[in-house]
């Protein structure tokens, strides 16, 4: 399966502003405080006025075309770490749209719950990040005058919060980006009343998180790094029914997230770059040379 990408990466928008996942509900100004129950609201933050996500142990994961950086979540600013960035791998020779690295000092929150198996299609979701706000409803019909009717959504605004939304997994694939990253991936689709705060993702969510209920407890399912455009010249700067998003399937690099978080501290502190950085290569070479951990639904 193949879809057209639309502005390719989420973080192309960055003009817009940084502010949050777009929702159908209500006015769209609200899901600004954590959901009950929480799945890890806090955890969610900013690098660079985009998104990313605390691990735990000191890490946190964003998608590599946001960067490593620091990262401010509650308010206070987690210094990145330099020489500890590393991004992550299909373990056949190609890069996923992700990057983990360290910060300093360590937040005062719980370690998330990282999915080990790829959510099945219709499973609940909760999708978090700072893209650009909800902006004034719209429509878009792609057949000119033929049926089937125009379809409807919204244009982005440029107002800013951590904001969250429901959605449910709609299927998985790998999606190639246009700078080489190749990510296994987990799709939600924007649908009408598809869920109670019904969600889409847009600029500056990258790096975001998307939790799945696995029928038990909320974890950490993936990574929010680009949005899918379902018609042919859908206008720019909109999010309409039927497209979208696209979350690196964390089932998929688990393990590889684990064996990097696993490493023994060095000596030395925050200062202690480059020999973290030469720990993570080791680890990174040896997935390059093992084969894929698991495959994708088409």
């Amino acid at each position: 399966m193949r879809i057209a990408l639309l502005a390719a990466v989420l973080a192309l928008g960055i003009a817009v502003g940084a502010p949050a996942v777009i929702i159908d509900s209500g006015d769209g100004t609200g899901n600004t405080t954590a959901p009950v129950p929480d799945p890890g609201w806090r955890n969610i933050g900013e690098i660079s006025g985009r998104s990313g996500v605390y691990l735990g142990g000191r890490f946190a994961l964003t998608a590599h075309h946001v960067g490593p950086g620091s990262i401010v979540l509650d308010g206070v600013t987690y210094a990145y770490v330099p020489g500890t960035a590393v991004q992550l791998d299909n373990g056949d020779g190609t890069y996923a749209d992700l990057v983990m690295f360290q910060i300093h000092p360590a937040p005062p929150l719980p370690a998330l719950a990282i999915a080990s198996v790829s959510p099945p299609e219709g499973t609940a979701m909760i999708l978090t990040g700072r893209g650009v706000d909800r902006g004034p409803a719209t429509s878009f019909d792609p057949n000119a005058a033929d049926p089937p009717p125009p379809v409807f959504g919204y244009e982005w605004g440029a107002g800013h919060a951590k904001r969250w939304g429901t959605n449910s997994a709609a299927g998985a694939l790998r999606i190639d980006l246009i700078d080489g990253t190749q990510t296994l991936s987990i799709l939600t689709r924007f649908d009408p009343a598809g869920s109670a705060h019904e969600a889409q993702a847009a600029a500056g969510d990258s790096g975001g998180a998307a939790f799945a209920w696995n029928g038990s407890q909320w974890q950490l399912a993936g990574i929010l790094f680009a949005v899918g455009a379902s018609y042919t010249d859908q206008p720019p700067e909109t999010s309409l029914y039927g497209n979208l998003t696209l979350c690196a399937d964390l089932s998929a690099y688990r393990a590889q997230i684990l064996d990097v978080m696993a490493l023994p501290e060095p000596r030395g502190g925050i200062y202690a770059g480059a020999l973290i950085t030469a720990l993570l290569a080791r680890v990174s070479r040896a997935r390059l040379q093992s084969p894929p951990r698991s495959s994708t639904r088409a």
